[in-house]
């Protein structure tokens, strides 16, 4: 039976337009349609009957009387349409690319045939005109009970009187069993897509050209913008998969896709039926029958089930029943959408994108699948040994259905398009590799990656089996590059428990971090917060240990050779043996005992770590190295027309895969022929640096060689500077070092700005470096050692001296940067200084290192300071305190006294310990501040009491007084303020003495001194004497402003917070006006002036997006929620509240988390939805480590009165479904109690 329904449409229908810009579908996915339906039954005495439903018609009416079926397409059609689709492009040379040419020549011929064998009876021909013309839309649904008439390609057909096959016209082409009766159209509600993703490959990378589409769809799906929820089956075993499902049912979140990417699999004899083959409890392979599947489907409530497995979609000769897809309608899936032929990922990924972006516009699964198929036909280029080419492989989706489907309750990011055209014409493609490169962070890829499917898969499995997985290689075979991507992977697809738990430690050189510490305190801070920073070093080890034990987290250890097999001789000594044993300790007890797994990447194969999975990284496959060649040659034509020859072959050959070895040269390849290139690095034009080597032997170096050999001369020797840097440089800083230095060496002197450009800019274009976002260069690893190679051989009697001497100038370079870091970070400017830390951290670190070394004291604090304000930025507790510790112990007298403060190396020791003492403040080591601070103020006392001297001895003074505040000791915190104030008010200048009075300000605020507190700021307005800087009297501002707002008085609080924007605009000092904007968005906000307090939040909002400071924008956005809901506009505040949850979630910010998840029952009561909310209310509270904890407020005072209205069964039932436990005593108790604790001013619960 074939199905034609109509939809009326925006336009005027014609012969050869598309009809499916025709079917109407508005935006927020609308698709209310005007209907009518041609259907044919194909019978087994092969007699095609046909009959019309219209809108309005409740039954179907018949069209003529039946005709007799021709078959359209015998075997050998059948034959070359699979060989073209599948094999073609494997080897498109010589008679097999005439043979291809020939077949897809042939499409307009056997379209017009399927067409004729469904439409040659006259009244049929004519209701197909009546709709063609009607300005409908079309569907066509070929139904039947035999194999073989759904086995044909009925995409294919085409009216010979238009100039497109029907299904590139816009008619949905669908496939129906005669026992599968079509219900009625099913709507599925849910307001995220949530897809479970089941990938198996048995087999592993012994899995023939195994790609996963999942990995290659995400990056599609997060350009769109819509809320997909893709979770991946872990293990992706039956049993997995049917309690995976029902945990979601029960939860309340059930899945409507189950997606499998795997393989399929025919029976054999009469009554043999379909497979899917997962993995097994123990390993190997699983075919577990369709019908088996579709009973687990069922118990899981899955209406759409889409197949990427190998000829899932193809019935052969045994069957109906041998047919998955098939198999599965009967069990009482409600659309399969499955692959007739294997599909190249690039086209799979390309569909899947369209078709789940039509889905969460509203669109039936017919028409996302129409749409999915037209992007396939507009972006028709696949990957092949020649380059990109395209293929006619717009036919391989096909679509089966026992009735409509589609999802219109889904919550949506940005507008949907009009229409399924619309979707398949503006969707972001695949005809380039999935640009990772715009993620952000560690984990951020550089420039685009490519492949690797088979090792990330193998990683896979061995992560969740070994725990403990270590990827080794040589340099440049991208072992950083794999494992960024897999913990891309595992945190996009619910690998981990919570999306920042991903958590990536580099061991390289420029860290101090090195160590178990380091590690633990990376996690620790990550996935514990600031609790932790207040625990002792034990006490932080058995802490992150019963984490991992408990919670999936995925760690990732990179650049491990240089903890002890390579460290870098110039940068960082190796560990001790007894820190290698507390790291092999630590990986031993997480590989018997742990649910975290970690990933290791490294040189060499650390045998010192002993029975850890080891997986070897080595090139890319041919089909990857192909996709690359594309990637690197993208931009280059002259460089991709010499793609077809057999030298080039050749020559991909030659670079084995090796990803480093092709970026070097196939951009050569714009400037000469394979072949002269191939010549060359076996041996001819570049000489001794590749014969050297051995060629063949050492593709890498070769390679490096090679394009080096490209530089003149004088480049050549100017390149030689790269060997002192690690990770980037820039031009601006080469030129700033050297230029006209006079104690730099004579062949980096002569390089201006522009001259460094033009220099970098030509090892880019040979290879020799990467572009990085920010205007910089990035430096491969292999390279420093190999020019640093070349300096010596070029100068082997000055190499030493050249060297050093440039390293001096380098080093002095770096600590004046490091303090205009500073001097940025403090003005308001952190992205800048950000920027550059972020570029230049190896740098920073290893510099300072090198200024340890030799001595140089004043460089290092120049150095420290840059980089202190980096680790302030980003709370690297843990680096800092290791950099402070070598520093100590590098200036430090014999038993650890300070030298003397009137030398070099006395300075660096008190910055180092002022910093240091800040620090233990922030992380809540109280005892230790103290004892630093009053080391600090002993050894000041000891020396003459001059100026600089006792305005130390203030600065202590004030520091001991904050260390008192933190303590909640307000008269020890006053005594010691007061104490500072007592010697800074008679020195020359007065030195920092508003900054003491904004302290008690802040002391009397605290105490709810009103008028104290105001007093005292307004003596910090004054400065002393009148010459307060603008950013204190902006902050002092601020905080009147703030003193104003905890009264209720808003007049009063505007003025302040107007008067401090004042100061901050023409300062640019935007991160502070963007809190000055928050507040008065609050002041707004309470009397009641809708409309400004939006207009605030958003001047706020934009600005904190452009500093990239997370945490203050999910609180803008949180306000902006609060607001909306004030306003009573319900679907505004929840969108905001999910943008705020989502950015809190990611950034790792679990208080303001769990606040997002308690505003979301906020929002569901007040709307009367009492269990929704009470939910909601639930999950937000257990995020807390006490109940009832003061940010919880005032959600257990609400969770209270609902207790009071419903019942306390109520919340012992919802309690038990979100967590799996009973309710606890102390919040039954609390609920039920009939006097509430108050609470303090700070927040904590009065007896």
């Amino acid at each position: 039976m074939a199905l034609i329904r109509f939809g009326r449409g925006d336009e005027t229908a014609a012969d050869d337009r598309p009809a499916e810009g025709r079917r109407p579908g508005g935006e927020g996915g609308t698709h209310e349609t005007c209907t009518t339906r041609i259907v044919m039954d194909l019978g087994a005495d092969n007699r095609l009957a046909a009959s019309v439903e219209s809108e309005g018609t409740p039954e179907p009416e018949a069209i003529g009387d039946p005709v007799d079926f021709s078959w359209p397409l015998d075997a050998d059609a059948q034959e070359d349409i699979r060989w073209y689709i599948e094999d073609y492009l494997r080897t498109p040379f010589g008679v097999y690319d005439d043979r291809g040419t020939r077949i897809a020549a042939r499409f307009e011929e056997w379209g017009s045939r399927l067409f004729r064998s469904l439409f040659a009876s006259p009244p049929v021909h004519e209701a197909y005109q009546r709709a063609r013309d009607s300005g409908c839309g079309m569907e066509l649904v070929v139904r039947c009970a035999a194999a073989e008439p759904l086995a044909l390609p009925w995409e294919l057909s085409a009216d010979p009187a238009a100039s497109a096959p029907l299904a590139l016209r816009g008619i949905a082409v669908t496939r129906m069993l005669t026992t599968a009766q079509e219900a009625e159209p099913l709507v599925v509600s849910g307001a995220r897509l949530r897809v479970l993703m089941v990938i198996s490959r048995p087999r592993g990378p012994a899995d023939v050209e195994y790609h996963m589409i999942a990995r290659h769809l995400l990056p599609l799906l997060d350009a769109s913008g819509d809320a997909v929820d893709m979770v991946v089956l872990r293990p992706p075993t039956l049993a997995g998969l049917e309690e995976v499902l029902a945990e979601a049912v029960r939860a309340g979140e059930p899945f409507q896709v189950v997606h499998f990417d795997g393989h399929g699999a025919h029976g054999d004899g009469p009554d043999a039926v379909g497979a899917l083959t997962f993995e097994g409890p123990r390993g190997g392979a699983h075919r577990v029958p369709a019908d088996r599947v579709a009973d687990v489907l069922a118990g899981g409530g899955v209406p759409v089930v889409v197949l990427n497995a190998c000829e899932s979609g193809r019935i052969g000769g045994s069957g109906v029943e041998a047919t998955v897809a098939t198999r599965l309608l009967q069990g009482g899936v409600s659309s399969v959408v499955a692959m007739a032929y294997k599909a190249y990922t690039a086209a799979a990924a390309e569909f899947m994108a369209v078709f789940y972006r039509c889905l969460f516009a509203g669109d039936r699964v017919a028409d996302a699948v129409t749409a999915g198929r037209r992007r396939l036909a507009v972006a028709d280029l696949r990957p092949s040994p020649r380059g990109r080419l395209p293929l006619k492989d717009w036919i391989v989706p096909v679509h089966y259905a026992s009735r409509d489907v589609r999802f219109a309750d889904l919550e949506r990011a940005t507008a949907g398009p009009r229409s399924a055209v619309d979707a398949a014409d503006r969707a972001p493609g695949l005809q380039e590799p999935a640009d990772d490169s715009g993620d952000s962070g560690d984990l951020a890829a550089a420039g685009q990656f490519v492949g690797r499917d088979a090792l990330l898969y193998t990683l896979e499995g061995a992560a969740r089996s070994a725990k403990v997985v270590l990827l080794h290689g040589p340099g440049g075979t991208g072992k950083s590059e794999v494992a960024k991507a897999f913990g891309r992977w595992w945190r996009d697809t619910g690998g981990v428990d919570r999306p920042e738990w991903v958590i990536w430690h580099s061991f390289e050189p420029g860290v101090a971090s090195f160590g178990l510490d380091g590690v633990i305190d990376g996690i620790g801070q990550r996935v514990l917060g600031t609790e932790f920073a207040q625990l002792d070093p034990s006490a932080r080890r058995a802490a992150v240990q019963e984490l991992l034990d408990r919670r999936r987290i995925l760690l990732i250890w990179d650049n491990f050779e240089s903890v002890h097999s390579m460290p870098d001789p110039t940068m960082a000594t190796r560990l001790a043996a007894a820190q290698r044993e507390e790291l092999r300790e630590f990986l031993a007890r997480l590989r018997d005992h742990g649910t975290a797994s970690v990933v290791i990447t490294s040189r060499t194969d650390e045998d010192w770590l002993g029975p850890v999975q080891r997986v070897e990284v080595g090139g890319l496959s041919p089909q990857e190295a192909g996709d690359y060649a594309d990637l690197l040659l993208a931009n280059s034509p002259r460089g991709s027309s010499r793609r077809g020859g057999r030298e080039f072959a050749e020559l991909i050959q030659w670079l084995d895969g090796h990803p480093l070895s092709m970026r070097v040269i196939l951009p050569l390849l714009a400037e000469y022929e394979p072949r002269q290139l191939l010549a060359d690095l076996r041996g001819g034009r570049s000489g001794g640096a590749v014969a050297a080597t051995g060629g063949r032997a050492d593709p890498l170096r070769a390679c490096v060689a090679y394009s080096y050999g490209h530089l003149s001369g004088r480049d050549q020797e100017a390149l030689w500077i790269l060997s002192l840097f690690h990770g980037s440089i820039d031009a601006n800083f080469l030129k700033i070092a050297f230029e006209d230095d006079s104690e730099a060496p004579a062949q980096f002197r002569s390089y201006d700005v522009a001259g460094w450009q033009r220099l970098l800019d030509r090892a880019l274009a040979v290879g020799l470096l990467s572009s990085l976002r920010s205007g910089g260069y990035r430096i491969h690893p292999a390279l420093p050692a190999f020019v640093a190679d070349q300096w010596a051989a070029g100068r082997p009697e000055s190499f030493a001296q050249e060297r050093r001497a440039a390293r001096g100038v380098a080093a002095r370079t770096f600590s004046a940067l490091g303090q205009f870091i500073r001097e940025q970070i403090a003005e308001g400017n952190a992205r800048r200084g950000l920027e550059i830390l972020e570029d230049h951290r190896r740098n920073f670190g290893a510099f300072l290192e090198y200024t340890l070394e030799q001595q140089m004291w004043l460089p290092a604090g120049g150095i420290c300071q840059g980089l202190n304000a980096y680790w302030e930025l980003l709370g690297l507790s843990h680096e800092a305190s290791e950099w402070f510790r070598r520093i100590r112990d590098a200036v430090e007298l014999p038993g650890g006294s300070p030298p003397d403060l009137t030398t070099d190396a006395g300075l660096l020791w008190q910055q180092t310990a002022s910093l240091q003492a800040n620090w233990q403040i922030q992380t809540f080591h109280l005892d230790e501040a103290e004892r630093t601070h009053m080391s600090l103020l002993m050894a000041n006392q000891q020396l003459d009491p001059t100026p600089d001297v006792l305005t130390a001895i203030a600065n202590c003074y004030h520091n001991l007084g904050i260390v008192a505040e933190q303590r909640v000791r307000w008269d020890e915190a006053e005594a010691w303020y007061r104490k500072s104030l007592a010697v800074k008010e008679h020195l020359p200048g007065v030195p920092h003495v508003s900054n003491t009075y904004h302290h008690l300000g802040l002391l009397a605020q605290r105490r709810r001194r009103w008028k104290e507190a105001e007093a005292w700021y307004r003596k910090a307005l004054a400065g002393g004497d009148g010459t307060g800087e603008g950013t204190e009297i902006a902050n002092t501002y601020h905080q009147l402003g703030r003193v104003a707002q905890e009264q209720g008085l808003w007049d009063r609080a505007e003025y302040w917070y107007q008067q401090a924007v004042a100061i901050r605009q023409p300062l640019d000092d935007r991160a502070n006006l963007a809190k000055s904007y928050y507040h008065l968005g609050i002041v707004a906000q309470e009397q009641q002036n809708w409309e400004r307090a939006e207009a605030l939040y958003r001047r706020a909002l934009i600005i904190h997006e452009s500093l990239g400071n997370r945490i203050s924008i999910a609180s803008c956005y949180h306000q902006l929620a609060v607001l909306a809901a004030l306003r009573q506009r319900w679907e505004d505040a929840e969108a905001w509240g999910r943008k705020a949850f989502a950015v809190q979630e990611k950034s790792g910010d679990r208080v303001g988390a769990a606040r997002s998840l308690l505003q979301f029952g906020a929002l569901a009561i007040v709307r009367g939805r009492i269990p929704e909310g009470l939910a909601w209310t639930v999950k937000g509270l257990v995020r807390f480590d006490s109940f009832p904890h003061p940010a919880s407020a005032p959600a257990p005072e609400r969770l209270r009165s609902l207790v009071e209205a419903f019942g306390i069964e109520i919340l012992e039932r919802t309690w038990r479904e979100v967590t799996g436990e009973p309710l606890p005593e102390r919040v039954r108790e609390y609920v039920t109690a009939e006097v509430l604790p108050e609470y303090s001013e700070e927040g904590e619960p009065t007896p």
